[in-house]
């Protein structure tokens, strides 16, 4: 994926670990916390949120038709130990076992275990993949995240004609990785149920970029959409083999040993 592809799909995220609180701030915007809190009702409800402790899901980018890239995922939000495996540039399978908190951890590639230089990418590139793709699935879920700021932009008709009320969402500078990004989530009046939404990444001047959330279904008491088709472009991100428990896997999240030390 090139640098322009992979910014089509880089997106500000704030990775709050601990179970979500959905209370209001003074300052909000009474209308846009209105329509917030009916949406994130409609998809369940903070208790089922803040039940949601381990998230397993595929990341795939499909590309004119054909898949052109994938990564696992798994995440336990209580402590944020996380799992992340994919393939590098020259097709190589990689692992990498960290914590979203410290960053640290620990990466394999080919089986074997990476130090140094090696390391500290891989540990950098799954963090921003964690950022990344978790906002893709989970973004209706984060709306009343610390820091990010919720201003209602007006009732719009979205696609196929169905009335919409639109959310737009900014951040403080201390937000994910790309806080300058401005994101317009597109809610519907009948259902609260999103169904596109356009943003503009780091303060650009330029028209919105829109992608049509589809595929919507109840995981683990939680609704998430598992397909996003950019408009207008041969794209899709698929969301698939996803999964929500109460509980985590323990041995999943458990990097291989370092082999031993050749005897002397």
């Amino acid at each position: 994926m090139n640098g322009r592809q992979r910014r089509t799909i880089s997106i500000a995220f704030l990775a709050s670990l601990s179970v979500a609180s959905f209370a209001r701030p003074a300052f909000a915007d009474d209308k846009a916390d209105r329509v917030a809190h009916e949406f994130v009702t409609a998809l369940g409800g903070e208790g089922a949120w803040n039940r949601a402790r381990q998230l397993r899901f595929d990341f795939v980018v499909e590309r004119e038709g054909k898949r052109a890239a994938e990564f696992h995922h798994l995440w336990d939000r209580y402590t944020g130990d996380y799992r992340l495996l994919g393939a590098d540039k020259s097709g190589a399978p990689y692992a990498v076992y960290f914590n979203v908190n410290s960053r640290d951890g620990t990466a394999f590639v080919n089986g074997r275990r990476v130090e140094g230089e090696e390391k500290k990418k891989l540990l950098e590139n799954a963090y921003g993949r964690f950022i990344n793709d978790t906002y893709w699935l989970l973004a209706p879920w984060k709306v009343f995240d610390p820091g990010v700021h919720r201003d209602y932009d007006g009732e719009k008709t979205g696609p196929d004609g169905v009335a919409c009320d639109v959310i737009r969402l900014s951040f403080d500078d201390n937000v994910g990785l790309t806080p300058k990004d401005v994101y317009w989530l597109w809610v519907t009046r009948e259902g609260r149920r999103m169904v596109q939404w356009q943003y503009v990444l780091g303060g650009a001047q330029e028209e919105p970029t829109t992608a049509l959330w589809k595929g919507w279904k109840n995981v683990g008491g939680i609704s998430l959409s598992l397909e996003k088709t950019m408009s207008g472009r041969p794209i899709r991100i698929l969301f698939e083999n996803v999964a929500v428990s109460t509980s985590r896997d323990d041995k999943d999240f458990a990097a291989p040993p370092a082999p031993a030390s050749p005897a002397r």
